[in-house]
């Protein structure tokens, strides 16, 4: 399912994507990547979740959505992000969170992904939705992304005792 995945999201980024301009967005897609690689680093011992697939390790399908789907995310969430608009804006990143939570619950269906020590569902959702708007925030403002991500993630591993 991962390796087909990152296909679907490698297609869609190339149709709608700004991969021409990607050094616009190089350093948003190093800060989702880091981000996601220091949670694997805390979590070691204890995560919250992992995924599992039949044709290789948790190890190689985080690699994957680590260097391909999350840039694809990246090079098509930011660039067609609402100029204007509250509720534009609102409910674009409401679809994104949308379509997050649904790949999670086909992953968590089709056993491709676990939760542990506590962290369900609704924790990914609520995730997803600081998620985006931290890549909006990255893109315009790293120091302040950085400096909201830290507190999440210190949040976060207080709350779960990571």
């Amino acid at each position: 399912m991962i390796l087909l995945l990152a296909c679907l999201f490698l297609l869609v980024c190339y149709k709608w994507g700004d991969w021409r301009n990607w050094k616009t967005y190089y350093s948003t897609i190093l800060f989702l990547i880091a981000g996601d690689f220091i949670y694997y680093y805390v979590a070691a011992a204890q995560p919250l979740w992992q995924y599992t697939t039949k044709l290789f390790s948790g190890s190689i399908a985080t690699l994957i959505i680590s260097l391909i789907i999350y840039p694809c995310t990246v090079l098509i969430f930011l660039p067609l992000y609402p100029e204007s608009g509250a509720i534009k804006k609102g409910c674009y990143i409401t679809a994104w969170v949308c379509l997050y939570a649904f790949l999670e619950y086909l992953a968590l269906k089709y056993n491709y992904m676990q939760h542990f020590n506590g962290w369900h569902f609704t924790d990914s959702v609520l995730f997803d939705y600081t998620l985006f708007p931290l890549l909006l925030i990255h893109q315009k403002k790293p120091p302040v992304a950085w400096l909201l991500s830290c507190i999440l993630g210190v949040g976060i591993a207080l709350l779960f005792k990571l």
